[in-house]
C-alpha cells in the first residue's frame, strides 16, 4: 500500500462525511470504529481497531503509534491510511513528511501523549452484587468484555442527554438496561434520516453494546458510564 498525497477536509458542518477533528472526536476514529463494527467483535482485528480509535480520540499519539507499530501489517496499514486520509494533520504529527509504503514508516521520536486527558468514562453493564444482602452494591461480570471506546465525562454526558436520559451520570448512577435500550431505539428511529451524522453513529454504537450486554450477560440489569 502506498500513500499518494494527503488532502484536508472541510469541517464547516457536523455531517459525518465532513466531520474532522474536535476535542474527543476525529473523523478517522469514526471510520475505524464503523469498520470494526462491520467485521464484528469475533474478528481478530476488532480489538486493534477499537483501541486505535480510542487512543486517537484521546490524543494519545505516542501510545497510538506504539500500538500501531506492534500490530499486524494489514490492520496497521488500514489504521494509518485512515488517519492519513481523514486527519492528515495528526498523521503528520505522528510520521512527519515520510513518503512511500506505510508499512515501513516509523513514528516521530518526539511524540507525546496528551497528559490533560486523565478523566473519562467507560460504558459498563451492572447487576446487584449477590454478596451484599442490602442490595445496594452493584457489580459486573468478571468475564465481561467492554468494546466501546473510553470517552471524556463531557462526551458521556452529551450521549445521555442526546437520548433523553439524565446526563449527570456521576451523581445519578446507572440506568435500567431496558430503559436505556428504549431510549437509544427511540433516538435511532426518530433520526433515521440523519444516519450520516456522527452523533447517530455514536448512539447506535451504545445501543448495540447494551443489546450485546443483554444477550451475553442476562444477569445485567443496569448500564451506565463509570
Amino acid at each position: 500500500m502506498r500513500l499518494h498525497g494527503l488532502c484536508l477536509i472541510n469541517t464547516d458542518t457536523m455531517r459525518f462525511h465532513e466531520f474532522e477533528k474536535q476535542k474527543g472526536w476525529s473523523l478517522a476514529s469514526r471510520v475505524i470504529i464503523n469498520y470494526a463494527r462491520e467485521i464484528g467483535a469475533d474478528s481478530m482485528d476488532y480489538g486493534m481497531f477499537m483501541k486505535s480509535a480510542d487512543l486517537l480520540d484521546r490524543d494519545m499519539l505516542k501510545s497510538l503509534a506504539q500500538h500501531i507499530e506492534k500490530s499486524d501489517t494489514a490492520p496497521r496499514e488500514y489504521v494509518m491510511k485512515k488517519i492519513a486520509d481523514h486527519n492528515p494533520e495528526i498523521f503528520k504529527k505522528m510520521y512527519g513528511d515520510q513518503e512511500g509504503y506505510l508499512s515501513i514508516m516509523k513514528p516521530q521520536k518526539d511524540l507525546t501523549d496528551d497528559e490533560s486527558v486523565e478523566e473519562g468514562a467507560d460504558f459498563y453493564g451492572y447487576y446487584k452484587d449477590p454478596k451484599d444482602p442490602s442490595g445496594k452494591t452493584m457489580t459486573y461480570p468478571n468475564d465481561m468484555e467492554f468494546k466501546t471506546p473510553h470517552r471524556s465525562n463531557a462526551n458521556a454526558r452529551m450521549v445521555l442527554s442526546r437520548i433523553g436520559l439524565d446526563p449527570d451520570f456521576e451523581n445519578t448512577g446507572s440506568t435500567p438496561i431496558d430503559d436505556f435500550i428504549a431510549a437509544t431505539d427511540k433516538y435511532l428511529r426518530m433520526n433515521v434520516s440523519d444516519k450520516d451524522n456522527p452523533y447517530y453513529d455514536e448512539v447506535e454504537m451504545y445501543d448495540m453494546e447494551a443489546k450485546r450486554f443483554k444477550k451475553e450477560h442476562p444477569e445485567i440489569t443496569h448500564v451506565g458510564f463509570n
